[in-house]
């Protein structure tokens, strides 16, 4: 399926360029799949994902391992180290098939705000590009093979979009992190990735207060903002239960809903989260049949496990002062006169806020071991 895509994807290129710009002649262009930008010692560094569409051999063959090339160049700027990178190949970049943008750690942490820029105006942005930033240097996860795939910054972009459904990941555009920054109380948010033994994994959700990236969020906590901002379709949670021990939940649907009122001189999130969920597998589920009760106390665990990594995930927030939740824009919806009165101040009354949450499940079990058939 993905030899089949990625020839398509050929086709549709060549087909474009021999239409609406037929002054480009494809054999002239570079074709961006992935973009990653480092900052060194006051220099901008960019590492450009290509696809190599002179790949030796033909068929099945040359589509059997990666069609890409990986291009490094610097410069002062990002502009300028993308212009450098395109007089080093002889050819000019095409963006408009580009996945996503890794920002390096030390991009990310210290230099994101000043090159905002670039993804607002430049004419090689997009708004649908996905976004994230690397644990160490954005060129090793670029560069990474992501075990062989065609396309490795596809593959990247897959793992972010699949892993916010299932609550491991979050899915954010260029178009949706310049939203947030534009507003004036809400705070970015962006995927964490990593890369281990030439495969890119998701390692948590970085917060920003401003422009200041000010914590990463991790495991449970990374789960419950995805449920706290209704992200997550499906997933799994972990509970340890009386007579049938560790015991894994699915989430086969959830809704999260969020009012933001102001009362008693603070900022209160009330939160309602509703999902299904089924008895997927016990650790004693062999030896112990599942009865009625058993099944009571795993959706309660269940719905205190939610409660749990919500709260949690909303205090890491509040303590950081990073309003990614966007507690100021729904205030603003209901309650425009205090959100007016508060928002020159909105972080000193951010630390204070509170989360008052509701979580209801609705549990079944597979069968009487819980195991599927």
């Amino acid at each position: 399926m993905k030899v089949f895509k990625t020839v398509v994807v050929i086709m549709l290129v060549c087909l474009m360029f021999t239409g609406c710009n037929s002054q480009n002649n494809l054999r002239d262009l570079s074709i961006v799949e992935g973009i990653g930008i480092d900052y060194t010692e006051g220099k901008t560094e960019v590492t450009v994902q290509t696809l190599n569409l002179v790949k030796e051999g033909s068929g099945s063959e040359a589509l059997s391992q990666n069609v890409t090339l990986n291009t490094f160049g610097s410069g002062d700027n990002i502009s300028d180290a993308l212009t450098n990178i395109s007089k080093g190949i002889s050819k000019k970049l095409f963006f408009g098939q580009n996945r996503v943008i890794v920002f390096g750690k030390e991009f990310a942490t210290n230099h994101l705000y000043e090159n905002l820029d670039y993804l607002l105006r430049s004419s090689d942005s997009r708004a649908d590009i996905l976004l994230c930033v690397a644990d160490d240097t954005a060129k090793s996860v670029i560069e990474s093979k992501e075990n062989d795939a065609l396309v490795p910054a596809e593959s990247i972009a897959s793992l972010l979009i699949t892993g916010e459904k299932r609550g491991f990941s979050a899915r954010v555009t260029t178009n949706e992190l310049l939203n947030l920054y534009a507003d004036k109380t809400s705070d970015m948010y962006l995927p964490v990735v990593k890369c281990e033994k030439d495969k890119i994994a998701v390692l948590g959700i970085a917060i920003y207060d401003n422009d200041k990236l000010v914590s990463i969020l991790e495991n449970n906590d990374m789960k419950g903002l995805l449920f706290l901002k209704d992200k997550i379709k499906s997933g799994l949670v972990i509970v340890e239960t009386t007579n049938l021990g560790k015991t894994t939940v699915e989430v086969t649907k959830s809704y999260s809903k969020s009012k933001v009122k102001f009362e008693d001189g603070k900022i209160t999130l009330y939160e309602k989260v509703k999902a299904n969920v089924t008895l997927n597998e016990a650790e004693k589920g062999i030896v112990e049949p599942i009865t009625d009760n058993d099944i009571k106390e795993i959706k309660e665990l269940t719905e205190k496990e939610i409660e749990k990594s919500c709260t949690s995930a909303f205090n890491e927030c509040v303590k950081h002062k990073s309003d990614c939740l966007r507690l100021g824009e729904n205030l603003a919806m209901r309650n425009p006169k205090a959100y007016s009165a508060l928002s020159d101040n909105w972080n000193e009354h951010l630390k204070d806020a509170q989360i008052k949450i509701e979580v209801d499940c609705s549990i079944s079990k597979i069968n009487e071991h819980s195991k599927k058939d």
